[in-house]
């Protein structure tokens, strides 16, 4: 309703109170609502003083405003009071900004539309090696940096003021104000007044270098780690406690037949294995989960198609955090198909192979460079008496006792390995105690690098080649020796006779000798009494005459033995007891002369006709030679036995070596003994009469003679020969029956 009243002085002064009520309430509603920077709330205050204060001064030239005086002056109080906590809750604003821009370690600044710096923290000042952030204040970032950093900053900052869209999460590679190169992280943003107008621009960078560095160590290493496995055609995989695929190789995927091993994360091995594989597999793998330890080179088979078997070798661990928490299982399974095809062609080729020099007639080993054998043939274990499995791994001195052979076995194989080419020799080893002799093919095995891995031996036995090749030469030298033979044969004619005639001359002799022998020692035994025993040296001259008597007495009694009637008192006895009453007859100088005595007679040997008393004349006489033969001691070994006789030998001078012919059954007596032996020079000579090796004085040379004479009277053979193992050998051959 429109008023028709003039204007009066009163309604003029409710006007202005009016008014200044207005100006009262909007600066009171600037403030409270904290609008505007800090100078246009300071003004807000002044034009809400000067409006309470006009407002109070008209109200109180009108009588009736007096109340409303009372209530506006409550209102500015409490306006006052509401300014008094906005100034306080302002100074903590701009104290909480000032603590906030001093300590962030990012660069915080604001800029004006011409790329001016208007505020920056102490952070960005020192990044500029400025020492109070009041320094930068109207510089732009051309005063700062280069124009290779300033230009696009300028151009970032131009389009955010005409666009309005802010620059977030902007990773740019900075060189520092200190020369190093690194990241800096920065986001740029419009700066806008109170009515949304962009006055400006500003951001915050933080150096992100240590962050970037290691997030692209990280990636290199993700790269290596994926480009390995990748790059493995072993199947490689790790799945989660769920058996949910997390990671796989390219192997893996294209083996279960998927484009890319994406596809298969978050899968399980249901998705593409046969059920009987899957619950094998999570059988597995809860025994892993349970036990807390991996499966090593598991074996397994997998028929993907008939008749396309499949090997694999599968290990697989437990995968654990920081904390020791399981948390999946990381595998690789590698298919080995083709290897094992490779070893079974191998182990076949092997096989024909072994089968091959299994069935040669030749001996065929193969031995490392430190000589163990690493492969035998059937012909070596006939030869050795050994399986294959107890020679594999052994040396030669480890299976063969004649330590000489395997010395010679090791020294040429040494040769081989040195000088690295084939070498053929002789080896000679002792089988079944009998040497025989091979012909050896020694050969260097390589590696593919060209190095000696190991030496083959092929040996092949020439033993009864080389006995016929000896037979041929023996038979040559018997066809050269049968004229040497025959004219031995008048030698021995010649020699036979002289032997009689030695035989007859020492029987006269003996008959004539024998007399005046002993004429002569009567007279000594005459001439000794008259010779004073004061007399020592007619008493030593005396007793001296008596020992020549004593021996021209042997002398004579082993010529008449020698020369003695053929009459022989032959019957048949039991030659254990001859041999007997010999031993017992010799026994006590044996021990005397520290001789041990061993008797190997045969139980049950064949009666012989013998004349007991000289063939015991004989054993005696062979057992004291052997006796004398030893010293210093050693032993006596006698032994009796029957046997078939086989090579007869005719000595010259033995014209009763007929009587005994190849095959007869014989009984053979041999005396051993551990003494000097004989030397091979004198051999020959041994059985001629007056013949001795002993001191003069000790012997007659004719005590073998006598011997040999009775033996041959018993139409047999006595002879002496040198033993290997050292000693003589003397031996009597008498035919049974």
């Amino acid at each position: 309703m429109k008023s028709d009243l003039p204007p009066t002085p009163m309604r003029r002064s409710g006007a202005l109170v009016i008014l200044a009520g207005i100006f009262v309430l909007l600066g009171t509603s600037w403030l409270v609502m904290g609008k505007g920077d800090l100078n246009t709330r300071i003004a807000a205050s002044a034009v809400v003083l000067l409006a309470t204060g006009l407002l109070i001064g008209r109200l109180r030239t009108i009588p009736e405003a007096t109340s409303a005086s009372d209530r506006l002056a409550g209102i500015n109080l409490r306006l006052e009071e509401e300014l008094d906590r906005t100034r306080e809750q302002h100074r903590q604003l701009d104290h909480y900004f000032e603590m906030l821009m001093a300590n962030v370690p990012a660069n915080i600044y604001f800029k004006d539309r011409e790329s001016r710096f208007l505020r920056v923290n102490q952070s960005m000042a020192a990044y500029v090696k400025k020492g109070h952030p009041r320094d930068l204040i109207g510089k732009t970032d051309h005063d700062l940096f280069g124009r290779e950093h300033a230009d696009p900053a300028r151009a970032d900052e131009v389009r955010i003021i005409d666009t309005g869209i802010a620059i977030t999460g902007l990773l740019e590679r900075e060189v520092f104000p200190d020369g190093k190169t690194g990241w800096v992280l920065t986001n740029k943003m419009p700066f806008r007044d109170n009515e949304g107008n962009i006055i400006g621009t500003f951001g915050m960078s933080s150096d992100v270098s240590e962050l970037v560095n290691a997030k692209q160590e990280l990636e290199r290493e993700r790269y290596l780690l994926r480009s390995l496995i990748d790059a493995f055609p072993d199947k490689i995989f790790a799945r989660d406690l769920e058996r949910r695929y997390l990671v796989v190789n390219r192997s893996m995927a294209e083996w279960v037949g998927v484009d890319s091993p994406e596809e298969m994360i978050g899968k399980t091995p249901a998705d593409y294995f046969p059920e009987v594989v899957v619950k094998a597999g999570k059988a597995e793998d809860l025994r892993i989960i349970e036990n807390r330890a991996g499966v090593i080179n598991r074996e397994w088979d997998l028929e993907w198609k008939p008749g396309d078997l499949h090997h694999f070798i599968t290990t697989k661990v437990p995968l654990f955090d920081a904390d020791g928490k399981m948390w999946g299982i990381v595998g690789m399974d590698r298919d080995v198909t083709e290897q094992r095809r490779a070893q079974d062609l191998v182990l076949q080729a092997e096989q024909r192979m072994q089968a091959m020099i299994d069935n040669s007639p030749a001996v065929i080993s193969m031995k490392d460079v430190s000589g163990r054998y690493l492969m035998v043939n059937r012909g070596f274990e006939d030869l050795f008496g050994l399986p294959r499995k107890d020679v594999l791994g052994f040396t030669d001195h480890q299976l063969i006792a004649d330590k000489a052979a395997a010395d010679k076995f090791r020294k040429h194989d040494l040769l081989v390995a040195e000088q690295g080419d084939a070498l053929q020799m002789d080896e000679e080893l002792y089988v079944d105690n009998e040497p025989r002799t091979y012909v050896s093919v020694k050969f260097p095995l390589r590696d593919l690098n060209g190095k000696i891995q190991s030496i083959g031996t092929i040996s092949t036995d020439i033993t009864d080649r080389k006995a016929a090749e000896q037979s041929m030469h023996i038979l040559n030298q018997d066809l050269l020796q049968a004229n040497e033979d025959l004219k031995r044969a008048q030698e021995q004619l010649i020699q036979a006779e002289k032997m009689e005639s030695i035989g007859r001359l020492a029987a006269g002799v003996a008959h004539e000798v024998k007399n005046p022998l002993a004429m002569i020692g009567m007279g000594i035994e005459l001439l000794a009494r008259r010779v004073p025993t004061e007399d020592a040296q007619g008493q030593e001259t005396i007793e001296r005459m008596k020992r020549g008597i004593d021996r021209a007495k042997k002398i004579v009694k082993g010529l008449v033995d020698y020369s003695s009637a053929r009459q022989l008192s032959m019957e048949p006895k039991d030659i254990s007891e001859v041999i007997g009453d010999s031993l017992a007859l010799v026994e006590y100088p044996l021990r005397q002369a520290r001789v041990k005595l061993f008797k190997e007679v045969e139980a049950d040997l064949p009666h012989v006709s013998v004349d007991s008393t000289k063939m015991e004349q004989v054993l005696v006489n062979l057992m004291i030679n052997a006796m004398h033969a030893m010293p210093g001691g050693g032993s006596l070994t006698v032994r009796a036995f029957a046997r078939v006789l086989s090579g007869v030998r005719r000595d010259e001078g033995v014209r009763t070596a007929s009587h005994l012919r190849e095959g007869d059954h014989v009984l053979r007596i041999e005396v051993d003994d551990t003494g000097t032996g004989i030397d091979e020079a004198i051999m020959s000579k041994i059985f001629d009469p007056f013949f001795t090796t002993k001191a003069t004085g000790q012997g007659t040379g004719l005590g073998l003679a006598v011997c040999r004479k009775i033996v041959e009277l018993h139409n047999g053979i006595l002879e002496l020969e040198n033993r290997p193992e050292g000693g003589v050998r003397a031996s009597v051959t008498l035919k049974v029956g």
